[in-house]
């Protein structure tokens, strides 16, 4: 796993420094009341505040080919190269960091909290843990606007494997019960954009 510690990073979010970047992929949603669809996606995460967090930018595309085109053995940047961008189907944005106070466990792992929230109405608070290059979250408490779809929770479970970021996304929505609705994998961009600008004199 090859990846740039930003400067500007907090030290107590080290353990997120492998996320810092710009991330190109996609992969496949499927939920009981969506048809199983192809999807690109591109999510930032960086440093660029230098406070004691990291931000974050998901968007997600509908691929204009079908589900049957992605290769789920190909890594993320060869789907993101091989599919056409349809229409947006989802974004977020949010903040995540280590959770302040939180003690190490046993096992190496670290205590995670984000705030996410979406143009259609809906705020998250996500908690979770990281170790090393895995982590997982778990909604912890959701927001809805008198408009907002009917999405009640959700769990991410995320690792850097073969350098790039797989993950699987399920929730519980519109009365169903919890189960997978997305699996990707995405390819690290090596984006210098995602740290602060230098402030040294040329």
């Amino acid at each position: 796993m090859t990846f740039r510690l930003p400067e500007n990073l907090a030290p107590e979010n080290y353990p997120l420094g492998w996320l810092i970047d710009s991330w190109h992929g996609g992969g496949v949603l499927e939920y009981d009341n969506v048809d199983a669809a192809a999807y690109l996606h591109e999510l930032t995460i960086d440093a660029v505040d230098g406070g004691p967090y990291v931000r974050l930018n998901s968007r997600i595309w509908l691929a204009k080919e079908p589900a049957s085109e992605v290769d789920k053995e190909a890594p993320g940047q060869w789907t993101y190269d091989h599919l056409t961008k349809d229409v947006l189907w989802s974004a977020q944005t949010g903040y995540l960091r280590v959770t302040p106070d939180a003690p190490k466990r046993e096992d190496g792992a670290v205590e995670l909290e984000a705030t996410v929230a979406t143009p259609m109405g809906i705020s998250q608070l996500w908690v979770g843990l990281i170790n090393g290059p895995r982590l997982q979250m778990v909604t912890d408490t959701v927001i809805r606007s008198g408009a907002a779809a009917d999405f009640t929770a959700a769990k991410f479970l995320g690792g850097n494997v073969a350098s790039d970021f797989f993950y699987a996304y399920d929730m519980e929505a519109f009365g169903f019960e919890m189960r997978n609705y997305l699996a990707g994998r995405l390819s690290r961009q090596f984006d210098g954009s995602v740290d602060a600008p230098s402030t040294e004199e040329e």
